[in-house]
């Protein structure tokens, strides 16, 4: 239901042309979702483009995004920026938190005037491109921790849709391993008809921390290492272990009630922190979603 939610929110507002963000953690789907946005939107027939935000180091990233001026600097040429080349189409800002402080600044500008002006250059360019942000880490967290200027969250967060982590939709790994045994059965030309239960029991009960991803990964591996079978089973599968668990408190009895409450409280943020990897912010969101899931009505 939560991926369902997420789609229809998506094949929506494409028919709009409001800027959107995507959140999610890595591996979720949310460049999958971005170009389903565009494919659906009236600006179709044009580019998009996609920048990784964290694999351009930040000295080139102004230039690549808005362009450059010959003369503005030494070495420096006429260049199209990225803006300028998707321009009446898409532009996907991937991990948009990398991006420097200051250029954040200056892209704000861009979204509230509609024109760019190239590194060296004098004159303003005015463009029509269709933004859409990702984070992989909750926005708040990012802002608290000056990644990301809370104007430009603001103003980029026009629709908002959350990717629900694999381990929120734990239903969807069947259908998903099935489809990536059909294109990976045409991509290896291999001949492998179906998925065991043992092979599905042993996917269901991997934790994903790389989602989707990962999942797609595991079965690519499996059937590429494949000889003559017809049936994935659990044999073919090679996955992480499982992490350690936190390791369970023993209780005395005469312990006091605030004490052994402290306990529990104590041993389940322990368990949550192990499964998220020690990443804080992952963790206090599962045991909130916990508490909502588990809330009496």
């Amino acid at each position: 239901p939560k991926m369902q939610e997420a789609i229809r929110i998506g094949q929506k507002v494409a028919k709009s042309n409001s800027t959107v963000f995507l959140r999610g953690e890595s591996g979720t789907g949310k460049e999958i979702m971005a170009k389903m946005i565009h494919a659906l939107s009236d600006r179709h027939d044009k580019l998009m483009i996609s920048i990784n935000c964290a694999a351009i180091p930040e000295s080139l990233l102004e230039g690549i995004l808005f362009g450059t001026s010959k003369g503005g600097f030494t070495g420096a040429v006429d260049r199209e920026g990225l803006f300028e080349q998707a321009n009446g189409g898409t532009l996907l800002l991937d991990e948009i938190s990398a991006m420097p402080y200051e250029l954040q600044g200056k892209l704000l500008r861009v979204l509230q005037e509609d024109y760019i002006r190239r590194v060296g250059g004098m004159k303003d360019i005015p463009v029509d491109v269709r933004i859409i942000a990702t984070v992989n880490e909750p926005p708040e967290d990012l802002i608290a921790q000056g990644k990301l200027r809370s104007d430009l969250f603001y103003r980029l967060c026009v629709v908002n849709i959350e990717i629900p982590s694999l381990r929120e939709r734990m239903d969807d790994i069947q259908i998903l391993a099935e489809r990536f045994l059909e294109k990976f059965n045409n991509k290896f030309d291999k001949e492998i008809w179906m998925i065991s239960d043992g092979a599905l029991k042993k996917l269901k009960n991997h934790s994903y921390p790389g989602n989707v991803r990962e999942l797609e990964n595991i079965i690519e591996q499996a059937v590429s290492m494949s000889e003559n079978e017809h049936a994935l089973t659990e044999k073919n599968l090679s996955m992480p272990s499982r992490r350690r668990k936190a390791p369970t408190i023993n209780y005395d009895k005469d312990v006091p009630l605030d004490k052994y409450l402290d306990d529990i409280e104590a041993k389940i943020i322990s368990e949550a922190l192990f499964e998220a990897r020690g990443n804080i912010s992952k963790a206090a969101l599962t045991l909130r979603a916990s508490s909502v899931e588990e809330k009496p009505m």
